[in-house]
């Protein structure tokens, strides 16, 4: 299975990515032009400059694939390393090479989308915002793509003995605390943990490194378009924030943080905590239907706490020791119950 993973996220997603693209400008390339603006056309701003199409198409094509083998490189020379460290450098082969595909296959449809059916250069019209949206796109599919890498990537795999990890997209750095402690006479329970979300940090790193990376190879050759390839790089800050989780039980109820993102339930709303799992294939199906912003959808696949609240609905929650956790909440539950 991990094979497999690896053979999609290295293989079929940037393969679908640069050959998609490449259909999609050949299907094009009788309704362009020979030559596209290479400096100004925008807004009012004359042309200064143009470039052969085919230039351009190579140029982007080109660089992708370069991506793409160097990434391959990568991910085979790192079978010399440790498990871990073979893990995570192939995970973040695999990030940048997604969100490098992507934003080079973003940027080529973009810059001729807007030329289609101009019977020259001269007759290219590009206004602001339609510029605005090629610096943006790229940097949506590229973060879509990496995210999609990271998950295909999965967790560092345990040894095969090890029979404690939790299946799933998982981090090693987790802090764990329970504690008993005697406060004006009432007995307290505290539980929590915090989480360092690798997958994210490397999507962050990746298409920092990505955009760089693009934009030197690209403004060279194409100029202004060229600076499009910056967009995963201006994109990557944007992940920092959401690089960490910490999950919180006490006698107030059960809170999530989570970026900016932070919801708490009190546990009066709880009416039981289970151990539950969620699979992979699901909690992607569910992230893309309903939005990342559900509330009902756990961080990450795997082994999940599963809250059942009493309006009769149900919350998961990511979650590493989830049978400390349940047994938490439960005790909590039935202190305050019997209070």
């Amino acid at each position: 299975m991990r094979t497999a993973r690896w053979f999609v996220g290295m293989g079929l997603l940037p393969g679908a990515l640069i050959g998609g693209a490449i259909a999609l400008a050949l299907a094009w390339r009788e309704r362009l032009p020979d030559r596209l603006p290479n400096q100004g056309g925008v807004g009012d701003r004359p042309i200064e400059t143009t470039i052969p199409v085919d230039v351009l198409a190579a140029v982007l094509i080109g660089a992708a694939v370069a991506a793409w083998l160097a990434g391959l490189v990568v991910f085979l020379a790192a079978g010399r390393l440790s498990r871990t460290a073979r893990h995570w450098l192939r995970a973040g082969a695999q990030v940048a090479v997604a969100a490098a595909a992507s934003a080079a296959a973003a940027i080529l449809l973009m810059v001729l989308g807007a030329a289609l059916d101009a019977a020259t250069a001269a007759d290219v019209h590009i206004s602001w915002g339609y510029f605005a949206a090629t610096m943006a796109v790229p940097a949506v599919a590229a973060v879509l793509s990496g995210l999609v890498a990271a998950l295909l990537a999965g967790r560092v795999p345990g040894p095969p003995t090890d029979s404690t990890r939790t299946p799933g997209l998982a981090t090693e750095a987790q802090t764990v605390q329970s504690a008993t402690a005697t406060a004006t006479g009432d007995e307290r329970l505290l539980w929590w943990e915090s989480r360092s979300l690798r997958p994210v940090v490397w999507a962050a790193v990746a298409l920092a490194l990505s955009g760089l990376l693009l934009a030197a190879v690209l403004v060279p050759f194409v100029g202004m378009p060229g600076w499009a390839g910056l967009a995963p790089t201006v994109t990557a800050p944007v992940l920092l924030p959401f690089t960490r989780y910490r999950l919180a039980i006490d006698a107030r109820g059960v809170r999530l943080t989570f970026g900016l993102y932070r919801w708490r339930l009190p546990l009066t709303a709880i009416a039981a905590a289970e151990e539950d799992r969620l699979d992979a294939a699901t909690w992607l199906t569910r992230g893309m239907l309903r939005g990342a912003t559900d509330r009902t959808l756990p961080l990450l696949p795997g082994r999940v706490l599963a809250l059942r609240l009493t309006d009769g609905t149900r919350r998961l929650v990511t979650c590493r020791d989830v049978s400390t956790a349940v047994s938490a909440v439960n005790r909590l539950r039935a202190r305050a119950t019997a209070g």
